[in-house]
């Protein structure tokens, strides 16, 4: 049972505007029901004040019956994609309340992000690699392969900081900053155990989910990495414009968020949550991947 910080809040039923899909995945991507990005205009994040910031969210189901929900991007036009990751699809849950089928076939897909001509940069696990998908010509076109030196799993989430796509390279402890092109790329910071999430501070400093360092870091752009605070096997962290640092943690199945002054268990009784995100309105988004859902949290 879904519960908050303070008590036990029952899901809200799901909308009814949602249309079901029941894909089957194959090996040619897929395309429904969508219309074409062709300008990145970044949705601003809402400026909330800890004062104005809910501890006890109310939660409401938007949508269930995924296989694997994994990771979440926010959309120019307010949809949210999710990954699932053992499906091999990417859906999007429109404002009206729609589940659309946009990909299938993938291996083990992540993270995303859009880049700034609409198209869309998917880290797929199982090959270690990112692909990019062009919804003006449906072409699903290479981006670009990693190498693993371990034998963990492959990339994992990603972020766009405004010029290049940020890559927390998971299997080999490191940082990535890549170009829109994909053509170069440079090392950020060392030494992480297994970095899954990322997120970009208005100062261009990079906050980072450490999974098995089990820890939130600071990263500055000159390489200088502080620890935020401890947590249980973090998967991703996103942060609102008053500073409060919201982290997912599938070690106690919860979504934390740490403000100025404390560290506080905003939702638990999750199971394997993965994705977080803000929705238009400044709300939490999360996949409560084990209960293949989609989640949102009141906040304000």
């Amino acid at each position: 049972m879904l519960s908050s910080a303070c008590g036990i809040v029952s899901p809200a039923p799901l909308l009814a505007a949602r249309t079901p899909l029941n894909p089957t995945p194959t090996t040619i991507p897929v395309i429904e029901t969508f219309t074409p990005l062709l300008l990145f205009t970044p949705t601003p994040i809402p400026t909330a004040t800890p004062a104005t910031l809910n501890l006890n969210p109310q939660i409401i189901l938007l949508a269930e019956d995924f296989s694997e929900p994994d990771d979440l991007v926010l959309a120019p036009d307010g949809s949210i994609y999710i990954s699932d990751v053992t499906e091999g699809t990417i859906k999007e849950y429109t404002p009206e309340g729609q589940l659309n089928l946009i990909l299938s076939g993938l291996s083990a897909p992540e993270g995303m992000a859009f880049l700034p001509d609409g198209s869309l940069v998917i880290a797929e696990q199982a090959n270690n690699r990112l692909i990019r998908y062009d919804f003006q010509s449906k072409n699903l076109l290479p981006f670009l392969d990693l190498v693993n030196h371990t034998n963990d799993l492959g990339v994992d989430g990603i972020i766009w900081d405004g010029t290049n796509l940020i890559v927390p390279d998971s299997p080999n402890g490191t940082v990535l900053e890549v170009s829109a092109d994909g053509k170069t790329m440079r090392q950020l910071v060392s030494g992480l155990v297994r970095p899954t999430g990322a997120w970009v501070e208005p100062s261009g400093d990079l906050l980072i989910a450490d999974e098995y360092g089990n820890a939130v870091f600071h990263l500055q752009r000159d390489g200088a990495l502080e620890k935020v605070g401890d947590f249980s096997i973090p998967d991703d962290v996103i942060e609102d414009a008053s500073g409060n640092i919201f982290v997912v943690t599938l070690g106690d199945d919860a979504v934390h968020v740490l403000t100025a002054n404390q560290d506080v268990i905003l939702v638990n009784g999750l199971n394997n949550p993965q994705g977080i995100i803000f929705d238009v309105d400044g709300n939490l988004i999360v996949t409560d991947s084990g209960n293949h859902r989609l989640l949102k949290a009141l906040i304000h």
